[in-house]
Parts: structure tokens; C-alpha cells; sequence
């Protein structure tokens, strides 16, 4: 971890350069949901349903800014922050531990996914062995444990994304009338269930909380023990305004990223698949069918440039959030241990990071091969919102009782936190009730 400055950087450009958590936080939460539910969503219900996407990016961009805010003015992640909750001790640690490890299960299919891209790129090995290289690639890669390599690996596939993306936009050549007309927001019929799964999975879930990780890395913060109450408490709170400045920059950048290839990705779907079906109705392909549809419909349109380009960019999406999810949880579970069991401070922060890196790649390369316990993935993907809504709720009281009235953050972040957490609350509740009841034996 980078020591704490207390010089923040001025100027435009010197914060440019210290800019990263939030690309780390885009590599993360820019996974399959966006590659293949909003395609599929688009080609479904067409660019009307993407206030819903709008919506989820308000709610987690104030969210975010919550995590920098108290981060930058304790000296704590967020973990560290869950400790100091009323009642039974680390409940909370406790239950995020659990929710981030058992996520893990279902790395393996964005593995799996990036192993389909890389046989159809090139097949001198099959789609497991490619999705095992890829796992072994991300654990050579963390087990350094330095932010520097990930932050750099981060930049480069977000990069490749865009270009991705923006070349699939331009391949399609939408009416842009077309777009401006069709992007009134509605309600279509039958949508529900499209619109809670787009909610709960765009720009991510519980992997928000991982931004208060990454800004600790990165040096935005004051020391550890936050504002002061002496006479240097101004001094502080100055630099804590610096420093919420900038990660209001960097994370809205990262928002910006993912609205926009969230949004392009649901465009694609609704240009590439809204008329195909042979009644020139939508075609809505398979979950698991998104990826392969896309290309071929690119190919189509542009020449075989065009799936080279498209598999490219849906590569760096699965890859980097591989990259964002494995390095990013596993901070917090090096935390998470370190608070609940003492003892464990024996450990350096390294080790328990790399015994972190070891355990994700293990279960995520050992289901390459045994097969992905669907109830299991399907259940803990269910539990991402309603568990984020808790967070919300508890980093409120976190700001209410950790930080001065001075340092907490106005009416309006309330209000879209209180609405947000509100409205994910009710509809996680409903798609958990709706998932056990489908898998109900």
C-alpha cells in the first residue's frame, strides 16, 4: 500500500496521473452482465428500458463517493469501518467475507467465457485450457501483490474495450434519430424481471465496496486515525477535501466508462438483434448464445475484421474483471481475516493477501473442470443487492457516527442513497423470492 500523502496532487493533469481505483472498479464491475444480459435485454425490449441502467449507476456512483468519503477521512477501509458496528462483533465483516468468497463460484464461468473467445480467436487449445491460462495468468500476475502491475493491466484492457465497443457501434451504423426516438424511458410490458437484473448487475454489485480498497492502495487518504481534533483538524480537513475532489474525478470517470459501454451494449443488442428473428421480431439468443450471436451479426455487417475486433474487446471486459474481482477481493478478505481473528497479524499483510489470490484461483480453476453448481451461482448472484442495500444502509450510520457534521456528506447524497437503497431493497427481495422459487425442489 502507498503511503497516505499529504500533499494532494493540483492541477489537471497531476490528477489525471493519480487516477486509477475507478478504472480497477470499471475492470471489475464491467463483467458478462453487461456483455450478455444487456444485449439481450436491448434485443428484447429496445433502448426504453435504459433508465433502468441510468438509474444503477446514479445510485452506485453516490455509493462510491460514500466508501471515499469515509475512507479518505479515517484512514480505514470499509471492512475496518463494518467493525465498528453495533451489535454481535464483526457481524457484518462476517457476512461480506462469506458473500465475496462464495462469489468465487461464479469466476469460473467468466473464465470459461474467456476461454470461448480465446478458441474462437484461435484454437490451438481448447476453451478449458484457454480459460485455465487465463486463471494462471491472473494468479502469476497478483501474487506480486504490488497495485502498480494491476492498475497498468487495468488501463490497457480498458482501453481495448473502448476501441472495442466504439468500432461495434460505428460497424452497426444506427439511426441516430432512431436512437434519440427509442431511448424514451418506458415500462414494457413483461420487463420485470430484465429491469431487476439489469439493476442489480450493471456496474456491478457488492464489488463497489472494493473502491474503498483500492483508494487505500492508491495514497488517497489521510493517515490512519483520520482528522485530528486539534489545531491541525483544518489542516486535514482541507487535505480531505483535496483528496474526496479527486476521487470524485476518478470515480466519475469510471461511471462515465460504464454508462456508456452499458449503454452501448444495450444499443448493439437493440440495432444487431431487435429484427432478426425470422418473423423480423427480435432474436433473443440463449445467455450462454449471447457472445457467438454478436459475432456472427458483426461479421455479417463488416467482414471477419469485425469478430477479431468484437471477441477482443469482450476478452478484455471477462479478463479484467477476472483481474478487478480476484486482486480487489482479496484485499478485502486479507482484511477481513485481520479483524476477526487478531492472531492473525502474525501473518504479513502480503501473505494473507496471497493465501487470498490462491484461494479465489483454486475454486475458480477447480470448477473449469468439475462443472458450475448452477443453484449455488444463481443464489449468490441473488443475495449481490439486497446485501449492497445493507451496505448502503451501514455506511450511513458509519458517516453519522464515525465523521463531524462538517465532513458528512449533503441532502442530495442522502436522498439518492435513501431512494437507491430503498428501491434495491424491494426489488432483490422480489428476485430472491423469484429464484428460490425456481429452483424450489
Amino acid at each position: 500500500m502507498q503511503s497516505p500523502s499529504s500533499l494532494p496532487p493540483q492541477g489537471l493533469g497531476a490528477r489525471l496521473r493519480r487516477i486509477g481505483p475507478g478504472v480497477l472498479l470499471a475492470a471489475a464491475a464491467i463483467g458478462s452482465g453487461e456483455l450478455i444480459l444487456t444485449p439481450r435485454a436491448g434485443a428484447m425490449f429496445g433502448l426504453s428500458i435504459g433508465w433502468a441502467i441510468v438509474v444503477s449507476i446514479v445510485y452506485k456512483l453516490a455509493l462510491t463517493l460514500g466508501l471515499a468519503r469515509y475512507t479518505i477521512a479515517t484512514g480505514e477501509d470499509i471492512f475496518e469501518g463494518f467493525s465498528h458496528l453495533p451489535g454481535p462483533r464483526n457481524w457484518f465483516v462476517w457476512i461480506l467475507a462469506l458473500v465475496f468468497l462464495l462469489g468465487a463460484v461464479g469466476y469460473s464461468g467468466i473464465a470459461l467465457a474467456c476461454g470461448s473467445a480465446l478458441f474462437a480467436l484461435c484454437p490451438a487449445l481448447s476453451m478449458v485450457q484457454w480459460a485455465a491460462l487465463v486463471v494462471g495468468v491472473t494468479f502469476l500476475l497478483l501474487l506480486k501483490g504490488a497495485y502498480g502491475p494491476v492498475d497498468k493491466a487495468a488501463f490497457v484492457l480498458a482501453l481495448t474495450l473502448l476501441v472495442g465497443v466504439i468500432y461495434s457501434l460505428a460497424v452497426l451504423q444506427p439511426d441516430w434519430n432512431w436512437v434519440l426516438r427509442e431511448s424514451m424511458p418506458r415500462f414494457p410490458t413483461g420487463s420485470g424481471q430484465t429491469l431487476i437484473s439489469l439493476l442489480g448487475w450493471t456496474a456491478g454489485g457488492t464489488s463497489t465496496l472494493l473502491y474503498s480498497f483500492w483508494i487505500l492502495e492508491k495514497g488517497y487518504a489521510l493517515p490512519r486515525g483520520g482528522l485530528g481534533t486539534s489545531a491541525d483538524s483544518r489542516h486535514d480537513r482541507h487535505h480531505v477535501r483535496a483528496w474526496l475532489s479527486l476521487a470524485h474525478l476518478d470515480a466519475g470517470l469510471s461511471y462515465a466508462m460504464m454508462l456508456f459501454v452499458s449503454l452501448a451494449f444495450l444499443a448493439i443488442g437493440s440495432v444487431a438483434l431487435g429484427t432478426a428473428g425470422p418473423d423480423g421480431g427480435a432474436l433473443v439468443p440463449a445467455r450462454d448464445e449471447t457472445m457467438a450471436l454478436l459475432s456472427r451479426m458483426l461479421t455479417a455487417a463488416a467482414g471477419p475484421e469485425a469478430l477479431y475486433i468484437f471477441l477482443l474487446a469482450a476478452l478484455a471486459i471477462l479478463t479484467s474483471t477476472i483481474l478487478g474481482l480476484v486482486d480487489g477481493k482479496s484485499r478485502a478478505l486479507r482484511t477481513a481475516v485481520r479483524i476477526v481473528a487478531p492472531g492473525a497479524r502474525r501473518w504479513s499483510d502480503l501473505a494473507w493477501y496471497r493465501l487470498g489470490v490462491t484461494i479465489l484461483c483454486l475454486i475458480i480453476f477447480a470448477l473449469l473442470f468439475t462443472g458450475q453448481p448452477v443453484l449455488l451461482i444463481v443464489l449468490v448472484s441473488a443475495l449481490e443487492a439486497p446485501v449492497l442495500s445493507l451496505s448502503a444502509v451501514m455506511l450511513v450510520y458509519l458517516l453519522h457516527t464515525r465523521l463531524g457534521p462538517e465532513d458528512r456528506p449533503g441532502v442530495i447524497w442522502h436522498v439518492v442513497i435513501v431512494a437507491g437503497t430503498l428501491t434495491y431493497f424491494a426489488l432483490s427481495v422480489h428476485a430472491l423470492i423469484a429464484t428460490v422459487t425456481e429452483f424450489r425442489w
